[in-house]
């Protein structure tokens, strides 16, 4: 899953949030500031490095003015909706779970993006980030079955 970071002025009290939306670019409120730092608009496939961003970007806002912006976390479902603030300690530890329970690699451990690679049929519940691991991870139960 996706995390696009943005800075927004949440409808409907106009509070500043740094939002890391849970689906990437789709899933963002409608109503995105104009990107002015490093990390916005952009999509991550790891939630920490996004948090690390939002961090970064909340920073950056409140050394220009803006003390009041607050970092958030959610999914709009393609509705504008405000995000629940929360401080960076709880956003990091927010990141770390989403992290945990994300999809990876049964060869590497890389987290799995939209496209995933099978090894054939030797086992096909097992999912790899590339044509690599799958390979690697097909040759070696091959060589497993040799013995």
């Amino acid at each position: 899953m996706p995390f696009t970071v943005t800075r927004q002025l949440q409808w409907p009290m106009g509070t500043p949030v740094v939002e890391i939306s849970c689906g990437g670019l789709d899933y963002t409120n409608p109503d995105a500031l104009s990107p002015r730092y490093s990390g916005e608009f952009e999509t991550y496939d790891d939630p920490r490095e996004a948090v690390d961003a939002a961090i970064a970007i909340c920073k950056a806002w409140w050394k220009d003015g803006e003390q009041r912006a607050r970092i958030g976390t959610g999914n709009t479902c393609g509705m504008t909706m405000p995000f629940e603030t929360c401080t960076f300690r709880e956003a990091k530890d927010w990141a770390q779970r989403r992290y945990e329970d994300l999809p990876k690699c049964d060869r590497c451990g890389t987290i799995l993006g939209e496209i995933t690679y099978r090894n054939g049929d030797l086992d096909p519940d097992r999912l790899f980030c590339s044509e690599y691991c799958a390979e690697e991870d097909g040759a070696e139960q091959e060589g497993d079955s040799d013995d």
